[in-house]
């Protein structure tokens, strides 16, 4: 979104309504602003859940994320990143907490600024983009935190049910195909790998170059779980930006053989297609939401589900994946069965979605 000095007026998040109240100052003493002009602004907002904010006072420039519950695990995130040496000078920098407000579900973190992977492609350096997030993911690969929820496929399954549900809504026809390729990546979940530290929305807008180095930003849905899921995701939105922009379809295709290159000793490539795939299910599914589509949202959605269907195909092959039957996760015949059926004809219900997700949840657990 574009920043904006207007702040919403959201009851959902307590350290947003006290910073409209009293000022960032006010709010959050512990920054020590004294009288010093604070000059903010809103940088990403999602209603009922969150807000970024960018604060200006003085020289200091840093970061106030507001939000509906309790951030302490991504506070915990940040502190354990920094014990391992990313927060300073290095090849990969994470941003250092400076603050948090548990009362006001408010987190302060230091600034950090340079193009995102998206600039990066847009202005033809899509090599450069795809070697910053492949220094990432095999930074990831090292890491000894072990901090956060599991990921992985169980999760990409339940949440392709819902959306199904959502482009279903928007287009039968859409709903249609998103149904077909859903009961294709149930049918074939991946085998289950290491467990590494996920940043869980590991979009190409979330990497930025740091000139000497790579950063992360917004660590909220990290957790545990294989590569290929941070990576098939971040291969998925540049994708969707070569959908929108062709012109640089050569500039994403560069990026996405950087990150291949990078990568090749650390990901499964038909595993990693079976992610890609999910994670352009999730992209298309965006389309639900009304007054962010584009002109051409519905050709657009139907182009993110072709390619994601082509992967998911790619991905089926026996020597790279796990039928269900076999202890992939898991699942006995009752998750598989209530699975496929609410991906059959019909949109699921929220009880079944719930169901599911219950389901898939103790499959993972039973995973070796």
């Amino acid at each position: 979104m574009k920043a904006t000095t207007e702040l919403p007026d959201d009851p959902a998040l307590p350290g947003l309504a006290a910073i409209r109240a009293v000022g960032v100052a006010g709010a959050l003493p512990a920054l020590e602003l004294d009288e010093r002009p604070v000059d903010v602004a809103l940088r990403g907002y999602t209603p009922g859940s969150r807000a970024t904010l960018e604060v200006r006072a003085g020289r200091r420039r840093f970061a106030v994320k507001a939000y509906a519950e309790d951030p302490a695990p991504e506070a915990e995130l940040y502190e354990a990143l920094a014990a391992v040496g990313l927060v300073g000078k290095g090849p990969v920098r994470m941003p250092p907490l400076l603050t948090q407000d548990r009362r006001l579900h408010v987190l302060v973190i230091g600034w950090l600024d340079g193009p995102t992977a998206h600039e990066l492609i847009k202005s033809r350096r899509g090599e450069r983009a795809g070697e910053l997030a492949a220094r990432w993911l095999r930074c990831a690969a090292s890491l000894p935190i072990k901090l956060g929820p599991p990921l992985g496929a169980a999760d990409m399954v339940y949440n392709a049910g819902k959306e199904v549900v959502q482009l279903d809504a928007a287009d039968r026809g859409l709903g249609a195909v998103a149904r077909q390729l859903a009961r294709m990546l149930t049918r074939t979940l991946p085998k289950n790998g290491p467990r590494r530290l996920l940043h869980g929305t590991f979009y190409a807008r979330h990497v930025l170059d740091q000139g000497d180095g790579v950063s992360v930003i917004d660590w909220q849905r990290f957790g545990q779980g294989p590569l290929e899921l941070d990576a098939g995701m971040f291969l998925a939105t540049i994708w969707r930006y070569g959908l929108d922009h062709q012109p640089l379809a050569g500039e994403v295709a560069r990026a996405e053989e950087a990150l291949l290159a990078g990568t090749a000793d650390l990901l499964d490539e038909r595993v990693l297609a079976w992610h890609r795939a999910a994670a352009l299910l999730r992209l298309a599914s965006k389309v639900y939401v009304v007054e962010r589509r584009k002109e051409n949202w519905l050709g657009r959605a139907d182009a993110l589900l072709a390619e994601a269907t082509r992967l998911a195909e790619f991905a089926v092959r026996r020597d790279a994946v796990a039928r269900v039957e076999a202890p992939a996760l898991r699942l006995n015949g009752a998750a598989l069965e209530l699975i496929l059926g609410a991906l059959s004809t019909r949109p699921a219900t929220p009880e079944e979605l719930e169901q599911i997700r219950k389901l898939l949840s103790e499959g993972h657990d039973r995973a070796p």
